[in-house]
């Protein structure tokens, strides 16, 4: 479930993806204001954002939301995706750690954060705990996360040990399970490449492909289709080709197996970490929201909800 990308328009970069995660309530964009407080679900300690953001998310109860991703007011960008069978969490607080659960770290990272630095350097003090979140009775959560910020770079968490730390993802790709190492793997073995290729080469050979495209929806065909989309996309390009390649790795409402328990694609989303814009479809509402972050944040103390 999910796919997700990152790339440079007229030199500011993008943050793009699709969320196919399974929920009975709606996904819709939501504006958290700064000093907004939250709860981690591992402490009764509130804990407040000093910066803005807006982005995709649920709302869980009246001050409780789930975000899967967004931009905040300094252009930092981060996005949750599935990682089933590979994160790995500790089974209980850690003493002298800020604590937090899966579903917590999104508002940790864009609330308190100015850049990918900032991030790298407060990781360390940071305890991925596997607490039940506020709705949810028996689940916990495995997520692996994409971030970027107005530098261009992306960077990922996958927690596969206690010890957490970001890692390059030059390619500008995520789906889910397997990790960044093996997607690539499969990737060089399909473009037909040795296992040495560097993502340049990667890059170049994604471009010239001519053959046809993997069309599972599985993670690892959709991390292949859209390393390919990517590098074909035209030097020029708009939103609309952008989100046309987001249409190619969607799951479709329609498949059998996926309308039971809500597996299906519900949104796509773009951003954009210089101007704060935040583009959101919705594939259930067919409504579509062109958001831009700095016209909300008069709203000091104000969510809103779209």
């Amino acid at each position: 479930m999910c796919t997700s990308l990152t790339l440079s328009k007229n030199h500011q970069p993008l943050l793009a993806r699709t969320m196919d995660f399974p929920t009975t309530s709606p996904w819709q964009p939501i504006f958290i204001p700064r000093n907004y407080a939250y709860q981690p679900a591992t402490s009764a300690a509130l804990r407040h954002t000093k910066y803005a953001f807006i982005g995709g998310g649920r709302v869980i109860a009246p001050n409780i939301h789930l975000m899967a991703d967004g931009v905040n007011e300094k252009g930092l960008a981060c996005a949750e995706l599935y990682f089933p069978f590979k994160a790995t969490y500790h089974d209980q607080a850690q003493a002298g750690k800020l604590n937090l659960t899966p579903q917590d770290l999104i508002h940790w990272v864009l609330g308190e954060h100015a850049s990918l630095a900032e991030v790298q350097a407060n990781l360390p003090k940071i305890a991925l705990v596997a607490n039940t979140w506020h709705d949810q009775a028996q689940k916990v959560y495995p997520f692996h996360w994409l971030l970027t910020d107005p530098t261009g770079a992306t960077l990922i968490l996958e927690p596969q040990s206690l010890t957490l730390a970001l890692q390059p993802d030059t390619l500008g790709v995520l789906t889910n399970t397997p990790d960044l190492a093996n997607h690539l793997a499969r990737l060089r073995q399909f473009l037909q490449l040795p296992a040495t290729a560097d993502v340049p080469q990667i890059q170049l050979a994604a471009r010239a492909y001519h053959g046809l495209l993997p069309n599972r929806t599985i993670p690892t065909d959709r991390f292949i289709k859209m390393a390919i989309l990517k590098a074909k996309l035209p030097q020029q390009f708009d939103n609309e080709a952008l989100f046309a390649c987001l249409d190619q790795v969607i799951i479709p409402k329609n498949d059998g197996r996926h309308l039971k328990n809500h597996d299906y694609t519900h949104y796509e989303m773009i951003l954009n970490t210089v101007t704060g814009a935040y583009q959101f479809h919705d594939l259930n509402t067919k409504q579509h929201y062109a958001l831009r972050l700095s016209d909300y944040l008069h709203q000091a103390k104000t969510i809103t909800r779209f």
